[in-house]
């Protein structure tokens, strides 16, 4: 069961530690993954990553990794914006229209992550609150992406909070067979629910959810679809009010309105943590956890919790952060739309600042990046002859839009030295050889002595 926590509380503190040194945020990235039952045990000549320091090894030369990858990023990728860095040093080892803007598709994800982890920060909890006055029951929704209906479990260990325990707390403080109202309030967020440069039938198609300050389940129809509702923050409340009646309760309307301020806390459920949340969405690359983090970034920066007010409060924070953000433009936290736009260069700045610990609240970006050939994006790549060098040595974000591919994470190379690679392709024909080739790329990266 999910904790439940009555009356007045504080948040539930849970996941990153509060100081880490750059060598040990070198060593998340590339820790020992702990598999489950349906990811793909990595080769015998591939082992999973032991813990490895940033600088370990020799220093690779610009010389030698061209040789290693220069011919197949001027031929096959001649399109694309290709950039690798030695972190270490700041070295550019490759530099082919670094600093390009280009369409980014879900790398996108890596400017989110970073400014939710800064701004919000990792142990940070996101609380969905029943309030009672006299008969009048409120839902209020804080922007919590994560709220299940029936699932609970520990938040803390991986669980979900349940709307399930939220109701049955709420029954217990009223006793059966009493007549409430249920009031919801998704007023934490602002705006429109579908971001700039969306098609509108993304909720129907299942790419994301319009964004609501309350939503369960995702927004799905129901658990387990892939079809979203138009009006997430009215579904919460209905599933909500059924879940009351199943309590005992009788309920006489369902509708949407501002908390009182003289109304009562009952009970709250808490998320996991931001650090969690953001592992979550960098490995699966989770739209709809992304744009909550990126309107939650926006209401806390700028108190504008909004597509517009995300957009220009992440790229304020990745600024104070130190990270180069020459030529970003954003318009959503997620990169569905087409109109945002990232260089290499800030992609390979934002992995920089992680693998160094500018800010050691960052290390959960290096913790959700997916692994190549085992877990979330990356678990059905990097199995050809060409690619095997890198399984378990990749941990990448990943990116694809009609037209678009990319890939941005870190390699440790043959020398023990881990490598920073940014990789984006907005005029693209074939989807699937552009992104095989990029996988050679950070194979052969992986597989470099390239002293």
């Amino acid at each position: 069961m999910s904790q439940v926590i009555r009356g007045k509380a504080t948040k539930v503190a849970a996941g990153c530690a509060a100081a880490l040194s750059a060598g040990l945020a070198a060593s998340v990235l590339h820790a020992p993954v702990v598999m489950g039952a349906d990811t793909v045990p990595p080769p015998s000549t591939a082992p999973v990553l032991a813990p490895a320091p940033v600088s370990t090894g020799a220093a690779p030369t610009p010389a030698g990794v061209r040789g290693r990858v220069g011919m197949l990023v001027t031929k096959q990728l001649k399109g694309a914006s290709v950039l690798v860095v030695d972190p270490a040093t700041g070295t550019v080892l490759v530099d082919q229209r670094g600093a390009r803007p280009r369409i980014p598709a879900s790398t996108v994800k890596l400017a989110t992550a970073a400014a939710a982890l800064d701004a919000l920060g990792p142990t940070t909890t996101l609380p969905t609150i029943a309030y009672r006055d006299d008969k009048k029951v409120y839902l209020v929704g804080s922007g919590d992406p994560t709220l299940a209906r029936k699932k609970g479990g520990d938040p803390a260990s991986g669980g979900r909070p349940s709307l399930t325990d939220l109701a049955k707390a709420v029954a217990a403080d009223y006793g059966t067979q009493t007549a409430v109202q249920v009031i919801y309030d998704a007023s934490a967020f602002t705006g429109p629910g579908l971001g700039p440069g969306w098609s509108s039938s993304f909720p129907k198609v299942g790419v994301a959810a319009p964004v609501s300050a309350l939503v369960v389940d995702g927004g799905r129809v129901r658990p387990g679809a892939k079809s979203r509702v138009q009006d997430p923050a009215r579904q919460a409340a209905d599933v909500f009010a059924s879940l009351l009646k199943s309590e005992g309760l009788k309920v006489r309307s369902v509708r949407s309105g501002s908390l009182d301020p003289a109304a009562t806390e009952v009970a709250r459920v808490e998320s996991a943590s931001i650090a969690d949340i953001v592992e979550r969405t960098l490995t699966d690359s989770d739209n709809d956890y992304a744009e909550a983090l990126a309107h939650l970034v926006g209401g806390k920066v700028l108190g504008r919790p909004d597509f517009a007010g995300g957009a220009e409060a992440t790229i304020a924070t990745l600024e104070k952060l130190g990270v180069d953000t020459t030529g970003m433009k954003l318009s959503d936290g997620s990169g569905l739309s087409r109109r945002d736009r990232m260089p290499a260069t800030a992609l390979a700045s934002i992995l920089t600042a992680v693998v160094t610990a500018t800010d050691p609240d960052l290390v959960s970006v290096a913790s959700g990046l997916p692994v190549a050939g085992l877990t979330g994006t990356l678990a059905g790549r990097f199995g050809t002859t060409a690619t095997k060098a890198g399984r378990g040595f990749v941990h990448a974000k990943t990116g694809t839009l009609t037209g678009v591919t990319s890939l941005a994470g870190t390699v440790l190379d043959a020398d023990g030295r881990t490598l920073v690679f940014a990789m984006l392709d907005d005029k693209v024909r074939s989807i699937a050889k552009v992104r095989e080739t990029m996988d050679v790329v950070a194979s052969r990266l992986a597989g470099c002595g390239c002293s």
